[in-house]
């Protein structure tokens, strides 16, 4: 039985590597080009690749160290940053993860503990459903009535012949391969007397064991509701999408990147709706 007093020896496992895993993980994926207008969601000094590479996920979590299963979802954009220490130098390129949900019994855990600290958007979605038959997969995520994605995979061939997946279109599942997936992240305070300070970009380190992928070709639709605009995000082509089963974890979480407090109110306004729902503005 737990107790509102947490013993020493509990309390540091909470952030410890070994707690900060996601295990047993099925994994749907579709990759695209963005729309150029996806540009006016990206803070400063982050700037969208040139490849445009944009991506749309959900997992389903089976078995993390950190709490209960669950399922989560998300959009992310590749984009880069001109190194701080040195500007001439080629830049470091990153997802940024515009808007992030979860939900299940380990959704609160996901959110507010175990390896959260690098300051990733996330909210709570009603619905997120993965499925599969065969060779077709239907995944969806849903929020306060709308479904904000909606997508079904056709697994064997990629939308573009053309593309490729590098490592993964030849994995040897006896093998597994390890990708590196490198992300910017936000983290900021708030002071009751001047607003939100401390702004931050992070550099999370994300590392991902594949046991199995599978390429697959996708459809997908995307909107909007009051509280999460996804609608928002607009694709100029479709690439292909994936099906897999990974390990996931947290190899580190590094500053990069520190705004002036004078700016963290102008940054906040691209962070906001990714963790909060709007207020009710009244005049």
């Amino acid at each position: 039985m737990t107790s509102f007093f947490v013993p020493m020896a509990d309390l540091k496992k909470v952030l410890s590597p070994e707690h900060k895993q996601m295990n047993d993980v099925t994994c749907v994926q579709v990759y695209a080009v963005a729309d150029p207008s996806i540009k006016h969601i990206i803070p400063k000094p982050l700037e969208l690749d040139d490849s445009g590479f944009l991506m749309f996920y959900v997992s389903d979590v089976k078995n993390p160290t950190f709490g209960e299963p669950y399922k989560e979802g998300g959009i992310g954009v590749l984009t880069k940053l001109a190194d701080p220490a040195n500007p001439l130098a080629e830049p470091i390129r990153g997802i940024y993860y515009i808007a992030l949900l979860l939900c299940g019994p380990g959704a609160e855990n996901a959110t507010f503990s175990g390896r959260e600290a690098s300051g990733l958007p996330k909210k709570f979605a009603n619905a997120i459903c993965l499925e599969r038959e065969g060779s077709k997969a239907r995944f969806y995520i849903e929020r306060k009535g709308t479904r904000l994605l909606d997508a079904t995979l056709e697994i064997g061939h990629y939308n573009d012949p053309a593309f490729k997946n590098g490592e993964l279109d030849t994995l040897d599942p006896e093998k597994g391969y390890v990708e590196t997936g490198l992300i910017f992240s936000h983290r900021f305070t708030t002071d009751p007397a001047v607003g939100y300070k401390d702004m931050e970009i992070n550099l999370y380190d994300s590392r991902t064991l594949y046991h199995h992928y599978e390429p697959a070709c996708v459809q997908i639709e995307l909107a909007s509701s009051e509280s999460d605009p996804w609608g928002e995000v607009k694709i100029a082509h479709i690439l292909g999408g994936s099906y897999s089963r990974n390990d996931n974890w947290v190899e580190s979480i590094t500053p990069l990147y520190r705004y002036d407090d004078s700016e963290a109110w102008e940054v906040m306004q691209y962070l906001f709706t990714g963790r909060m729902d709007p207020l009710p503005w009244k005049e």
